[in-house]
């Protein structure tokens, strides 16, 4: 076989879904024609993929060494530094890709979503729009325009291509189409949760406006959220096995209930607290702290990182070493509200800080403990949905390129009344933003 061949192989197993036999296969033609940039290319596009972004960008770096103004391979070393967070750098290859080739769609999304992380939002939306205009049905470029929208509050522009997702990621879906408000008068109506806790805790408000219509609402949530919507939704019935819904026509993922409703920053449905925890679990949890801490002292939950599996983990966790000098302020019971095994980092301060983690085994329990709390610091984690429904006291630490919910620039949250934000105003910078958190905490203390 010569290098066409073994070419002409790696993309027909790349097309079959078998990366490293494609590899392979790339890599046999490179042994035979050692400046054959397509090869390279490709091997680097699909290291990208599989994640292997140090090797992915050696191939990209040669590939484009061996052809000269190869806009494909800019734009793939575009996306690779875009994965590894060198935004400047990311934003100069897709330039120079568009700059060899102004019709390269993906080029203009990946360099609208680099903009978008830098916050320059403007000229994200418009190289969003130029990818549109060059593919119609980019589905993925319209959400991330939606995305865009919403987070300047244009949510009139946002909610409808925010509905694209149900196209473009997978998630639970019973199937059925959805409906008009008008259609659910006095009829059973189905609710489900779709992505992550924090999202059914925010979109969770809207329940309760959908069960101003229907006769009867049923809610499915996971398992770790079934007690507290059962305590904080009292006549809806809440499920977490679909299997226990029965037979239903009418149907919403919580999602989409903005959506329904033409929501509009001034319409958000926020009677703070829509989440509440019932009293028994409160006093025990007012037992289990009350052993532990000096009563004297203020009170403040932490959590300093979520799910490390989040494809946003890396931006919006803090290191611990980080975050560990915060402790040193006095006249303060700080509790750690993490629940995942980052919870061992604490074992270098445990005298510093309260750790239950062994005693929650839901939301519900958490919810118990940060009702025992006067403040609760946290990055933006299901914890800061919870506290806030709860109308907890609640300082959000975000970093650039934040989650669409916070918008950008303001200190407080149209949907939580209690939050205060403390933006990263350097990407990366979290010793800044807890240096003003340590200004602000001490200030308070002394009030």
């Amino acid at each position: 076989m010569n290098a066409q061949s073994h070419f002409n192989s790696g993309v027909e197993a790349a097309h079959k879904g078998d990366a490293l036999q494609a590899i392979e296969f790339f890599r046999q033609a490179i042994l035979l024609k050692s400046d054959y940039a397509e090869a390279y290319n490709a091997i680097g596009a699909l290291l990208i993929n599989m994640n292997n972004l140090n090797q992915a960008e050696f191939y990209l770096q040669r590939a484009i060494e061996c052809k000269e103004n190869y806009y494909e391979a800019l734009y793939n070393l575009g996306t690779l530094f875009n994965k590894t967070g060198l935004l400047y750098e990311a934003e100069i290859c897709l330039r120079e890709a568009i700059n060899l080739d102004s019709n390269f769609p993906e080029a203009h999304f990946r360099l609208g979503m680099v903009l978008k992380q830098l916050e320059r939002l403007e000229e994200a939306e418009t190289h969003l729009c130029k990818a549109i205009e060059l593919r119609p049905n980019f589905k993925e470029a319209d959400f991330a325009l939606g995305i865009l929208y919403l987070l300047q509050g244009q949510y009139e522009k946002g909610w409808k291509r925010y509905e694209l997702r149900r196209q473009i990621f997978d998630s639970f879906d019973p199937g059925l189409r959805h409906w008009k408000i008008e259609d659910l008068i006095g009829e059973k109506v189905v609710l489900f949760h779709e992505q992550g806790f924090g999202d059914t805790i925010h979109f969770s408000r809207y329940v309760k406006e959908i069960a101003k219509v229907a006769a009867e609402v049923i809610l499915l949530v996971p398992k770790q959220l079934e007690r507290i919507m059962s305590s904080s939704l009292k006549n809806i019935t809440i499920h977490s096995d679909e299997k226990m819904v029965g037979e239903y026509k009418f149907s919403y993922p919580l999602p989409t209930l903005p959506f329904l409703f033409n929501t509009t920053l001034h319409t958000i449905p926020k009677s703070i607290p829509y989440i509440k925890v019932n009293n028994d679990v409160i006093e025990k949890w007012r037992n289990i702290v009350e052993k532990e801490i000096n009563v004297n002292n203020y009170k403040v939950g932490v959590v300093w990182a979520g799910n490390p599996n989040h494809k946003n983990d890396r931006n919006r966790s803090i290191p611990f070493s980080t975050f560990k000098p915060i402790f040193s302020i006095k006249a303060v019971n700080w509790i750690s509200l993490q629940i995942d095994d980052r919870v061992n980092e604490l074992q270098t301060i445990s005298d510093e800080v309260l750790d239950f983690h062994e005693y929650i085994n839901d939301f519900s329990e958490t919810a118990g403990l940060i009702e025992n709390i006067n403040l609760v610091i946290t990055v933006d984690t299901a914890v800061a949905h919870l506290a806030g429904a709860m109308g907890k006291e609640t300082w959000l630490l975000l970093p650039m390129d934040p989650d669409w919910r916070w918008q950008i620039q303001r200190q407080d949250s149209p949907w939580y009344p209690t939050i205060r934000i403390f933006r990263q105003l350097h990407i990366g910078d979290w010793q800044e933003v807890l240096a003003r958190v340590t200004v602000a905490l001490e200030a308070k203390l002394k009030k």
